[in-house]
């Protein structure tokens, strides 16, 4: 999702625990969440060796270091394969839920302001950029750079970029891809050969290049954040560190907010609510009126609800990051004209995610409104909560929770020695992670005592001085 800068949108970080998570606010409202625990990107570069030929599905399964084999299908690669071949491959969907790591054999390197795709042999600008001059003058540069017949496209981010710094951003681009040729020529063992930005990373960073405003809590990443708009010649003065005695995500109510988005049950405005029950074969979503508007005539009623339902849809949709097929339970629409109008709410909500992440299939005989959308990545839900019996939180996300709750309280007056009592889970989670304990030292001062508790459940923790 391409994010800009404007004074409705803005950027909160917090980088607090071992995870950084991203929330996005527009018009003053919580419309998406990443959440970023490290790990494969997608654009990822392997070095891997094809372990297994899979004529059935038209593809190949790679080995890959420190990931289970990925997907290349034989259409993504150029060339016959053959078990036991040694390929450059790149990972175009990462996996998640029951579906694997997808791989692609045609490489594209991405940087901020440029993509770098080898053997494609063209030049693309910016459709926005109309200045003929402006035009030519980059054509020009560009072509001076292009070696080895490479693919060049050139981001709107760098319009406004020195010759210098174009320069810069394609030998920075095209060295990674050397090293990674360099690789396979010396191919001895499967190894990531170039990590790519996280998708976390790229919504940051194109949100400061468009000059959106974004608030940190967390010195580290600030100091990151603040160090690359230098490094660009780009101002500050959108970035600000959050400071105080309360969390950034409590400052700003996000955390109320992400708790309302694991909710099954949204309340609409105006009267009226729906209902969302995310499976694995698919999302349902039921529209209830419930006591809205009581007295008016039932279609009218139906359809201004069914219309505010429409936009609240989407809106949850982005939010939880739900994919697959979406079936819609409406309240019945006599009328072809109320139809339309729901149809073109839901449409015109999703904007231009309709160029190919979301597919409308429209009302079905039986009054129910379908779509897919692509799935990109876990569902909010499936990041925070383990997939089977009642909802107990991942260990990752219990840990990060911890961590974040026991900073809250060394903001507020708590330091010094320290007994801090968690599960058996996150004890033993944290018995691993040196990170972690360096960061509730910074906190505290010193190294709290870990204890575990198996009295406590998830996030539960108890702090006593010592």
């Amino acid at each position: 999702m391409a994010v800009g800068g404007t004074h409705h949108t803005r950027l909160l970080i917090d980088a607090v625990a071992l995870e950084r998570r991203v929330a996005l606010i527009e018009n003053n409202r919580l419309t998406r969440l990443w959440i970023d625990r490290g790990g494969p990107a997608r654009f990822d570069i392997h070095l891997g060796r094809v372990s297994k030929l899979m004529p059935e599905m038209a593809a190949a399964m790679v080995a890959l270091d420190g990931m289970a084999d990925g997907l290349l299908p034989f259409d993504r690669h150029n060339g016959p394969l053959h078990e036991g071949q040694w390929v450059l491959v790149q990972i175009s969907r990462l996996g998640f839920e029951d579906k694997g790591v997808k791989l692609t054999g045609r490489i594209a390197i991405e940087g901020v302001g440029m993509i770098l795709r080898p053997g494609a042999n063209h030049i693309e600008l910016p459709r926005k950029l109309k200045d003929g001059d402006k035009r030519a003058e980059l054509l020009d540069l560009l072509s001076t750079l292009q070696a080895d017949a490479d693919g060049i496209i050139l981001r709107s981010v760098a319009l406004d970029w020195t010759a210098d710094t174009i320069t810069a951003e394609y030998k920075l681009l095209k060295s990674q891809l050397q090293k990674a040729q360099k690789a396979l020529s010396d191919a001895s063992r499967p190894q990531l050969v170039s990590k790519a930005q996280s998708e976390i990373d790229q919504v940051i960073e194109r949100h400061l290049m468009a000059g959106g405003a974004c608030i940190v809590d967390g010195t580290d990443e600030f100091v990151r954040l603040r160090g690359l708009l230098t490094m660009l010649g780009k101002s500050d003065d959108n970035l600000v560190r959050h400071v105080g005695s309360r969390l950034l995500f409590d400052d700003q109510d996000i955390e109320e907010e992400i708790a309302a988005a694991l909710a099954p049950r949204v309340e609409l405005d105006g009267g009226g609510w729906i209902a969302i029950d995310l499976a694995t074969a698919l999302c349902a979503i039921d529209v209830n009126a419930a006591g809205a508007d009581a007295g008016r005539d039932s279609e009218t009623r139906a359809v201004d609800v069914n219309l505010r339902a429409a936009t609240e849809i989407v809106h949850q949709v982005r939010l939880r990051n739900i994919g697959g097929l979406v079936v819609i339970d409406p309240l019945r629409m006599k009328s072809r004209a109320g139809r339309d109008k729901f149809d073109a709410a839901i449409r015109d909500a999703f904007s231009d995610e309709l160029d190919g992440a979301v597919q409308i299939g429209g009302f079905t005989r039986l009054g129910l409104y379908e779509f897919s959308r692509q799935r990109a990545g876990e569902s909010l839900r499936a990041t925070l909560f383990a997939p089977r019996g009642r909802a107990r939180l991942l260990p990752d996300a219990a840990l990060n929770s911890v961590v974040r709750a026991v900073v809250a309280e060394t903001r507020n007056g708590v330091s010094g020695m320290v007994d801090l009592s968690v599960t058996s889970d996150v004890a033993k989670t944290l018995a691993d992670r040196d990170d972690a304990i360096q960061i509730l030292t910074n906190a505290f001062g010193g190294a709290p005592k870990i204890v575990a508790d198996p009295t406590l459940e998830d996030d539960a923790y108890r702090l006593e001085k010592n």
